[in-house]
């Protein structure tokens, strides 16, 4: 697996440790999961699957830490859903599902603080 984090010199390594036990929690092994920074509107990432097993993550910029992480994990969260339960086909079916309705968003949104704090305490953070 390739992991390729271009977020912020001090926090690249945390955040690719962060994608790699977040993998191992959802005991997926994607090619390449790619992180960037990107002048997102209206929401705080996104996630495209490019092919094959890859998969790009959008994030905003953002200095807090916890919401930057809290995005990867709700984004690394998609990734699964693709790899795992076919979410590109689902998203090519659901177009007119309202944005709170859909599954996947609300798997994300309810798992991805827990995900942050769960990795935050096996690196003694808290």
């Amino acid at each position: 697996m390739i992991i390729d984090v271009c977020i912020d010199e001090e926090c690249d390594s945390l955040a690719e440790d962060f994608v790699k036990y977040l993998c191992k929690e959802f005991s997926i092994l994607p090619r390449k999961v790619s992180i960037e920074v990107y002048d997102l509107v209206g929401n705080r990432g996104m996630c495209i699957d490019d092919n094959d097993g890859e998969f790009t993550i959008l994030v905003k910029h953002n200095n807090d830490l916890g919401q930057l992480f809290t995005t990867i994990a709700h984004e690394m969260i998609h990734v699964k859903q693709y790899m795992t339960q076919d979410l590109g086909r689902l998203l090519d079916e659901s177009t007119d599902v309202d944005y709170g309705s859909r599954w996947w968003e609300e798997e994300a949104f309810q798992r991805s603080v827990p995900l942050v704090e769960k990795f935050a305490k096996s690196i003694s953070l808290f």
